[in-house]
């Protein structure tokens, strides 16, 4: 005769699991922090954590060291990766909403599209943030100041700005958005105003990119970048601008390169910020390689160019080819780094310095053709141009190019 246990005993049992499981969960992220159990990722976040506080033995020290205290905890509890983890993929999948707790925000567009945003961005796109007049006039002085500098040099100056990815598929934005859509628009005003007072070279390419997307992507679907399609593109028209600027060059055309369809790629940036790296990744990604037949380059960090602290990554970055004729220095964004393999097929030497702000002692030491501002559409609408003027007014002594 087989015997079940009554249901006395099967409730012990139920609550001695129940309390081994509460112990368990309480426990786990205290042993976290000794064992270091959690192999998730670190979330991008965009910050950096708390770091522990310095206790000062007065009455608002006391309140400064429970502060920082909190703080540190809240960024620093046992399993506390994996549980963001956790929240940015359900919230994606559940509610298909982007932002995933990161600091920044990432819309989520039609498809797959990613697009980044923040408050501002969303405003210039429905017109609701225009330059002012002085801000308008601030940024005359500041490129006319740039142009000027280097005419006075016998050096010819252009300003490229690559368009946001909202720019060129604003139809792949969300209805409510696309909708909102309408002038007065920070490009446009500043353009206009550019062109009414001024003779400074600007490329604009946003035509450019949205004549390329005709034959194909131009831009990741889930990171804030242009592809290798789009950056060829945008390669040619900075090559045609120059060649129209005095210094002769031809851009190559595409079959100069072998070119590639990738099915699947690396996960963007944009999915990177939502914790998405498993679950969204790029696919028929381009890649452009250059044929044999091409003069070989050679691209190569330079961080001792200028006297300071690099992130690393960012470090200048000088690029060499002997079968080529012309220098050019390129201040530049993150953008600009698609363009490094095209451009230097067209050059003897690029320096490319990522910063919006200029060092004209290396400007002078280098004695380009040409000087090239890359600035990407919401850096360039946003960035400070009095800032920037000051920044550019440093005179300190760059090393010697070794």
């Amino acid at each position: 005769m087989t015997l079940f246990p009554s249901a006395e005993i099967l409730r012990r049992r139920a609550d001695i699991g129940l309390i081994a499981a509460f112990f368990v969960l309480v426990w786990l992220p205290s042993a976290d922090s000794f064992l270091h159990l959690d192999r998730a990722e670190a979330p991008q976040e965009n910050r950096l954590p708390a770091v522990f506080p310095k206790f000062q033995p007065s009455l608002a020290g006391i309140g400064k060291f429970l502060a920082g205290t909190e703080a540190y905890f809240a960024d620093h509890f046992g399993f506390r990766r994996q549980l963001v983890r956790w929240q940015q993929r359900w919230q994606w999948k559940i509610f298909h909403d982007a932002q995933g707790g990161n600091a920044h925000s990432v819309l989520a567009g039609k498809g797959d599209w990613l697009f980044f945003t923040e408050p501002r961005t969303v405003n210039d796109i429905i017109g609701a943030m225009p330059l002012t007049s002085a801000e308008l006039e601030s940024w005359r002085t500041l490129l006319t100041g740039r142009r000027d500098w280097l005419r006075e040099r016998g050096i010819r100056y252009l300003l490229v700005i690559p368009p946001d990815k909202q720019s060129v598929y604003s139809d792949h934005l969300p209805d409510w958005l696309a909708d909102r859509i309408g002038p007065p628009q920070r490009l446009d005003q500043l353009l206009d105003h550019m062109r009414k007072h001024s003779d400074v070279p600007i490329l604009d390419l946003r035509a450019t990119l949205l004549d390329a997307k005709k034959s194909g992507d131009t831009y990741l679907h889930t990171d804030t970048h242009w592809n290798a399609r789009g950056a060829f593109a945008a390669y040619r028209s900075i090559v045609q601008e120059v060649a129209a600027l005095g210094i002769p060059s031809t851009p190559l055309d595409a079959d100069a390169f072998d070119i590639s369809i990738a099915a699947k790629g690396p996960t963007g940036d944009l999915a990177q910020m939502m914790g998405q790296e498993g679950s969204l990744l790029e696919k028929n990604t381009p890649a452009f390689s250059p044929k044999p037949s091409l003069p070989p380059t050679r691209l190569r960090m330079e961080p001792d160019l200028f006297p300071k602290k690099w992130t690393p990554g960012t470090e200048p970055r000088v690029m060499e080819n002997p079968a080529a004729h012309g220098k050019m220095v390129m201040f530049h964004d993150s953008f600009a780094q698609h363009l490094f393999l095209f451009l230097g097929q067209n050059f003897g030497r690029i320096v490319f310095v990522w910063q919006p702000y200029w060092d004209k002692p290396v400007i002078e030491r280098e004695k380009p053709d040409i000087v090239v501002d890359e600035i990407l559409q919401r850096v360039l609408i946003f960035l400070d141009p009095e800032e920037a003027r000051k920044n550019d007014e440093r005179t300190e002594a760059a090393p010697a190019t070794k």
